[in-house]
């Protein structure tokens, strides 16, 4: 039992000071708290525990982006289903598309995210430090399309990997795993694949479709994810958010990330691609 607690100190820390922050007892900045535009609705077969797992990581991704200034406009309803096919089901009613176009959308992947709603396969992440890390991916695709709307997916290695690397900071600072451990995860994976794809290939929306079918999920999104967390380690949460505020101006891809990180987007790839590169 001392050892269970001990492991779950740091979580219960932060959902302390994301309860502090949310009830104005401390402020994220001074006289600002953010309010939690996020409601969550359970099948009647998912846990409290599972709930409230759900609940705490939006609470911490909000407070996360509280401290970069932004809020939600709009609420965003989290919808937890228990397995794949309630997931798949309630995918097609939520989203009111085929069964074929939720199929294609959710290859590979325990979450589906449309316009300020979020449905989850809970059975696809079975401990909290997964909750933690999908959860902030996907509310993190909310705040990009309300920082660039529709062009918030002009590069999908941005669109995708800037959320994966949210997803670690806050499993971060959970206290689950660092962010230099997600980092050197996932380049090591990456380095000792065989095969994979190069971050130049993920641009586009049909070569992260054909990535996903070639190389994987995993691979395709840690492909990604290393690549922002690059760019977080060289860079700072808010040239990233620059970058995506340059698209809601109307800048092309290469210009936004030209803009936000000064250099060019296709030497930064060529850079990735060094990096992961497998030692002969």
């Amino acid at each position: 039992m001392k050892q269970i607690s001990q492991r779950l100190l740091p979580w219960l820390a932060l959902c302390l000071l994301t309860l502090l922050l949310l009830t104005g007892c401390v402020s994220a900045a001074p006289d600002k708290a953010p309010p939690l535009l996020v409601s969550i609705e359970s099948d009647a077969n998912i846990t409290p525990e599972e709930t409230a797992d759900f609940q705490q990581a939006a609470l911490a991704t909000t407070v996360y982006y509280q401290e970069q200034g932004l809020q939600l406009k709009k609420p965003v309803t989290l919808v937890l289903t228990r397995n794949r096919q309630a997931f798949l089901t309630e995918s097609v009613s939520r989203f009111k598309v085929s069964e074929l176009e939720v199929h294609k959308a959710a290859k590979a992947v325990d979450a589906l995210a449309g316009d300020h709603l979020i449905v989850f396969n809970v059975n696809g992440t079975p401990t909290t430090r997964q909750r933690v890390f999908i959860l902030a991916h996907e509310l993190t695709h909310q705040y990009q399309r309300e920082l660039a709307g529709a062009n918030a997916g002009a590069v999908k290695w941005m669109l995708e990997g800037m959320a994966e690397a949210v997803g670690a900071q806050l499993v971060a600072r959970a206290g689950f795993f660092s962010v230099p451990q997600y980092k050197a995860n996932w380049q090591t994976g990456i380095t000792l694949a065989p095969q994979k794809p190069a971050l130049s290939e993920l641009r586009t929306s049909s070569g992260w479709s054909n990535s996903l079918s070639t190389y994987g999920g995993p691979l395709t999104y840690k492909t990604a994810g290393l690549a922002n967390l690059v760019l977080l380690e060289r860079h700072g949460t808010p040239k990233i958010l620059a970058y995506f505020r340059e698209l809601s101006r109307g800048a092309t891809p290469e210009s936004a990330f030209r803009q936000a990180f000064g250099q060019e987007m296709d030497q930064f790839e060529n850079e990735i691609a060094v990096l992961c590169r497998k030692a002969s």
